[in-house]
C-alpha cells in the first residue's frame, strides 16, 4: 500500500464541484460522480499519478499494467460529503473492462475487488492509504504473500487481515506477480554479488523514477527484501 499525502491543492474543477453540494454532498453521489466531466477526472489523474509514483495505491502494481480508475477511499455512497473531496481520492489499478470477469486465474483486486466495490467492509478496520505509516503494517513475503507485520498489535493484525480480504491483495495473480519480481531480483543479486558497482547499478534501476513514476512495481515488497543489500 502506498502512503498517500495529498500535499498539492485540489484540482480546480473538482473543488468547484465539491462546493456546489456542501455540507451534505450530492443527493445521488453515483450519478453526480458519473456526470463529472472527463476534463475534471483527467485533472485528478494528472495530480495523483506523481503523488503515487505511478503505482496503484493498494497493490503497488504499475498503473499502466491493467489501466486504472479513480478510487474513493471511503465509499461515496456511504459518505456523500466525500464524493468530490480530494483527500478521499486515489488511483487504483484495473480500468473498467480490463479484467472483466472474476476467475481464479485472473482475479479482480484493489478498488474493484468484489467486497470493496460492494462496500461490504468495516470502515474502522479498513486500512486507508492516507494513514501515516500504513505500509509498515504489512509484511511482504518471498512467496508473494502479504501478511501482518510481526510487530503489529492484535488490533492492527485484525485490520491487516480485514484489509487484505476486502482488497483481495493476496489473490493468485498478485501473489504470482510479486513472487516473480522477487525471484528475478534475487537471481540478479546472486549473479552480481561479487561486483559491488554492478549491484549498485541494479538497485538504482530497481528504485528509479522517470517523470515521478517508478519503473518497477511493488515498491514496498522490493524495499523490504533489498534493504539489507542496499545498506
Amino acid at each position: 500500500m502506498i502512503e498517500l499525502h495529498h500535499d498539492t491543492p485540489p484540482p480546480r474543477l473538482l473543488e468547484d464541484r465539491r462546493l456546489l453540494d456542501i455540507p451534505d454532498g450530492p443527493s445521488n453521489p453515483r450519478r453526480a460522480w458519473n456526470n463529472f466531466s472527463t476534463t475534471g477526472k483527467t485533472d485528478i489523474h494528472n495530480r495523483l499519478i506523481p503523488l503515487q509514483s505511478g503505482l496503484c495505491i493498494y497493490c503497488e502494481q504499475k498503473l499502466d499494467k491493467y489501466g486504472f480508475h479513480i478510487e474513493h477511499i471511503l465509499s461515496k455512497l456511504l459518505n456523500r460529503p466525500l464524493t468530490f473531496e480530494y483527500t478521499n481520492l486515489s488511483l487504483s489499478c484495473i480500468k473498467d473492462g480490463s479484467i472483466s470477469t472474476e476467475t481464479t486465474a485472473n482475479p479482480i483486486s484493489c478498488g474493484h475487488a468484489p467486497l470493496k466495490r460492494a462496500n461490504d467492509y468495516n470502515e474502522t478496520l479498513l486500512i486507508k492509504p492516507t494513514e501515516a505509516h500504513c505500509s509498515e503494517l504489512f509484511a511482504y513475503h518471498q512467496n508473494g504473500e502479504i501478511k501482518s507485520n510481526d510487530n503489529n498489535s492484535g488490533f492492527d493484525r485484525t485490520r491487516v487481515e480485514h484489509t487484505l480480504k476486502v482488497l483481495n491483495l493476496n489473490c493468485l495473480r498478485l501473489k504470482r506477480e510479486r513472487r516473480e519480481v522477487l525471484d528475478e531480483g534475487y537471481g540478479v543479486i546472486f549473479d552480481l554479488q561479487d561486483d559491488k558497482e554492478a549491484l549498485k547499478y541494479f538497485f538504482n534501476l530497481e528504485f528509479e523514477k522517470v517523470h515521478n513514476r517508478y519503473q518497477s512495481p511493488f515498491i514496498s515488497t522490493r524495499k523490504e527484501h533489498y534493504s539489507l543489500w542496499i545498506e
